[in-house]
């Protein structure tokens, strides 16, 4: 009799932390998805901060030539109109050493990002040069939009 009553409650501990834990999955998908969810009418610093993060996080792939993480970030239109191959013939024509973060813009759903970048050229080495990227929200999610 009492086996039995441990027994219960073991099975009722263990569905009160199953019911726990998709209760904490769910809570924490729902405040994920509202944190992540950005758009036009969003608070400036927010759209920058974002905007920042992954203009940086899409050099990063970049400078680690990994075109296929960089391509990522390109907008669903942008994407339409190159193909991964043809972004990576593109952005592996230069040698990049470094991209810094030097400004970002943001007005409604579209953003300015300027970065200071170093490469290597065929005949000279440690080129800068300031390079202004256009980035825009939709669907509340930060694209990079790519240049026609």
């Amino acid at each position: 009799m009492m086996r039995q009553g441990c027994k219960r409650g073991l099975q009722h501990a263990l569905a009160t932390v199953v019911d726990g834990r998709y209760l904490a999955v769910v809570v924490l998908a729902v405040v994920t998805a509202a944190c992540a969810t950005l758009g036009p009418s969003s608070p400036n610093e927010e759209k920058v901060k974002v905007v920042s993060e992954r203009a940086q996080a899409r050099w990063k792939a970049i400078l680690a030539k990994d075109f296929d993480a960089a391509y990522g970030y390109l907008s669903p239109k942008s994407r339409a109109t190159v193909t991964p191959a043809g972004f990576k013939a593109i952005a592996s024509r230069l040698a990049y050493k470094a991209a810094e973060l030097k400004d970002v813009t943001c007005e409604a759903e579209t953003c300015k990002v300027t970065f200071r970048i170093t490469y290597d050229a065929r005949m000279m080495k440690d080129v800068h040069s300031p390079l202004e990227e256009s980035w825009v929200i939709d669907g509340g999610q930060v694209w990079m939009v790519w240049p026609l």
